[in-house]
């Protein structure tokens, strides 16, 4: 998907460390990454269920049987909604974002601070459910554990993208004590070892800001949007002054023509297998 997107880092030795791509997403290259982020929505939503198979037949064209199809239609509309009653259109630009968000995490094994990827937790099938919206754990050298927690929103407005960057910032900076406590306590039963005792402490590390912890924006928007100067993210360090070690805060704005129009693409393929 980095590749697709084209993405690029910010300069080095900028407070907060950011990639930005996706300005030249077009033609088969956007249908490409459009088809992906649907296939990765109904993996998120079918997990191991049969249904995700009957999903992808029907969209290759090969109808399953009518008592598959209302179980496609349940997961699909899950966050996406329905043809007959869709998710309202900032929902699903947000959705989006969130996809894009989850695929990046999963390519990137190796951050530019030397991190390597333990765990990135999947984005939820509905992002209009409570809780934080990303989560990811990696090792540094040494065999230290780190997590970063990250707050994707989408921007479709005339307003600056520094404002929504800069609202993310501050919900994330207020609330992610209970983000954390939402995600990482499930995982102190389903995980064991020297993982599960990381996840049970998680909120402390947060709330001492410790360099164990860390904080992102991710930012889902149209090309004409994108930012073009370094300060775009300064709210990020605002918010986060007691983080900064290389790569503690970071952002990610994946900025392609037309996003609306590319969320309702993404949307169409899902219900392609309904």
């Amino acid at each position: 998907m980095a590749s697709l997107l084209a993405m690029k880092d910010g300069p080095d030795g900028a407070r907060v460390e950011y990639v930005i791509g996706g300005q030249d997403l077009t033609g088969g290259v956007r249908e490409q990454v459009a088809q992906l982020l649907a296939d990765d929505a109904m993996c998120i939503r079918c997990g191991r269920s049969t249904t995700l198979d009957e999903w992808r037949k029907r969209r290759d064209g090969c109808p399953p049987p009518e008592r598959s199809r209302k179980g496609i239609a349940v997961y699909a509309g899950i966050g996406f909604g329905l043809p007959d009653k869709p998710a309202k259109e900032d929902h699903l630009q947000g959705l989006v974002a969130e996809l894009l968000w989850g695929r990046l995490m999963s390519e990137r094994l190796v951050c530019r601070d030397g991190r390597r990827l333990v765990r990135a937790h999947s984005v939820k099938p509905d992002p209009l459910e409570p809780g934080g919206d990303g989560l990811v754990i990696y090792e540094v050298e040494g065999g230290t554990l780190v997590f970063r927690l990250w707050e994707i929103k989408k921007h479709d407005a005339k307003k600056s993208i520094s404002a929504t960057i800069g609202r993310a910032s501050k919900q994330l900076s207020s609330r992610g004590q209970e983000y954390l406590a939402k995600l990482a306590g499930p995982e102190t039963v389903d995980q064991g070892g020297r993982l599960g005792d990381f996840y049970a402490d998680l909120v402390e590390l947060w709330l001492d800001g410790s360099n164990q912890a860390g904080a992102g924006v991710s930012i889902g928007t149209s090309k004409e949007y994108a930012p073009t100067r370094p300060l775009s993210f300064r709210s990020i360090a605002t918010q986060f002054p007691h983080f900064i070690q290389p790569g503690q805060i970071e952002s990610i704005v994946v900025a392609v023509p037309d996003f609306p129009a590319f969320a309702v693409r993404v949307r169409e393929i899902v219900w392609s297998g309904l």
